[in-house]
């Protein structure tokens, strides 16, 4: 899927002078977020400033659109549960990974 931008109003200044700003690259989430955790000199730091606040902000999407995530991908999987399941799914996982000698 692409998006465009909207043509605008043709622009008052002549071309040229529009040329001549140079244009400030846009700081990418992802380069935000490799910045913040980079800063975190702990996991707990980086469980606190950016995990934690990262996942309530997806769990409240989420939610808000009624979708039940699970995100998985060749390094990691990402589940969003209830809190009320989350310590058995938490247990469940420690035991595969025990059993199948990953950890």
């Amino acid at each position: 899927m692409t998006f465009r931008k909207k043509p605008s109003a043709k622009s008052s200044a002549p071309r040229n002078q529009s040329k001549q700003h140079k244009r400030v690259p846009k700081t990418t989430l992802f380069d935000d977020l490799k910045k913040r955790m980079e800063a975190c000199s702990t996991a707990e730091k980086l469980n606190a400033e950016v995990v934690t606040p990262f996942i309530q902000a997806l769990v409240t999407v989420s939610d808000a659109r009624g979708y039940v995530l699970n995100i998985y991908g060749e390094n990691c999987n990402l589940a969003i549960t209830p809190e009320d399941h989350a310590e058995a799914i938490f247990q469940v996982i420690e035991d595969y990974l025990d059993q199948s000698g990953l950890v």
